[in-house]
């Protein structure tokens, strides 16, 4: 299964690969756990995503409010209840947005402390 419909680049030996479920692997740490993907070529390693327990729930909320508005699209609900649940989804988007540039620097150190051990 690809991740993305297209190929994208290596920023370190410019090869060019598509980002599959072969190449995600992910790091726990604690609460946190950071999720990234690996060049086939030169194994250089990009950040995907990071998440802690606020995180998880926060896409577990937004999985939801994603649902319910599909729901009300389906079933014609009133204006007012769709905004509602649109309101809803922005302030969950608007958490998520807050919170992850800390998790990625974070994330970061972990993805980079990690692969310092093995190498």
């Amino acid at each position: 299964m690809s991740l993305f419909d297209k190929p994208v680049d290596c920023n370190e030996c410019g090869a060019q690969f598509v980002i599959d479920d072969s190449r995600i692997a992910s790091i726990k740490e604690g609460d946190l756990e950071v999720q990234y993907f690996t060049c086939p070529s030169c194994g250089a390693k990009y950040l995907f995503f990071v998440t802690d327990s606020r995180m998880r729930e926060l896409v577990r909320q937004r999985k939801a409010v994603q649902a319910k508005i599909k729901a009300a699209r389906a079933k014609r609900f009133q204006e007012r209840t769709f905004k509602k649940y649109m309101k809803e989804y922005e302030k969950i988007k608007k958490e998520q947005e807050e919170i992850f540039p800390g998790l990625k620097a974070k994330g970061e150190k972990i993805l980079n402390g990690a692969f310092a051990r093995d190498n």
